[in-house]
C-alpha cells in the first residue's frame, strides 16, 4: 500500500512539473483537474478538463464557453 502511495504521489508529482498548467481541486461531490502539456513550447500538444470549478471561477467558465459558442 505505501509503494502504491510512493508511486502515485510521484506520478501526480512528474506530471505537475512538465505540465504548463496543472489544477486539482477534489470536493466532496467531486473533482476539477485541468492540464495541459507540455511545459516548455509554444502551443499546447494536449489539455485535459474534467469536471467543473466551484465559486466565480466556475461561473467564469461558463460565461467564457457561452462566450465563445
Amino acid at each position: 500500500m505505501c509503494k502504491l502511495l510512493s508511486a502515485l504521489f510521484f506520478i501526480l508529482l512528474t506530471a505537475g512539473a512538465l505540465a504548463r498548467s496543472f489544477e486539482l481541486s477534489v470536493y466532496n461531490d467531486g473533482y476539477y483537474l485541468y492540464y495541459e502539456f507540455p511545459r516548455f513550447g509554444n502551443n499546447a500538444w494536449f489539455e485535459v478538463t474534467m469536471g467543473k470549478r466551484r465559486g466565480l471561477a466556475g461561473v467564469v467558465d461558463q460565461v467564457k464557453n457561452k462566450a465563445s459558442k
